[in-house]
């Protein structure tokens, strides 16, 4: 069941991007996006993290070891995953949402997207730099 749900997530966390990317201005796009699409990975997150947490503990979070021995399981993989993929998309709608009340153009806030997408911190960094010539950078 795992394989599926990641496979599931994967393909449609792609048309979700491409929707942020493609269709920022329709007036569905966040609805669709994080009142749908986030709220969905966090159902399967949690459906995922009730299968395996009867061995979770605040020690499992200590060292390097003890988190890559809770990625072991495929469910606890896929779990975190989805997770990535949860916030990921939460810091997209973010980017788009602030950079629109900023007045940076879309063409340079559009360029953040791919990168929050696929390496999150590195995309809300560059929209941070970038938002500073704009209203001061506050988020």
């Amino acid at each position: 069941m795992s394989h599926t749900i990641f496979q599931f997530t994967n393909t449609f966390s792609l048309f979700a991007w491409l929707l942020l990317l493609i269709l920022p201005n329709w007036k569905y796009t966040f609805k669709i996006l994080a009142s749908g699409w986030v709220v969905l990975l966090a159902l399967l997150y949690t459906f995922l993290l009730s299968r395996g947490l009867g061995d979770f503990s605040l020690e499992s979070f200590g060292s390097i070891e003890s988190i890559r021995a809770l990625f072991q399981d495929d469910a606890a993989l896929t779990a975190g995953w989805i997770h990535y993929l949860a916030f990921d998309m939460l810091v997209g709608c973010l980017i788009v949402h602030q950079s629109k009340k900023q007045g940076i153009p879309r063409w340079l806030y559009s360029i953040c997207l791919p990168f929050t997408f696929m390496f999150g911190p590195v995309g809300f960094l560059m929209y941070k730099l970038l938002s500073l010539k704009y209203k001061g950078g506050v988020i």
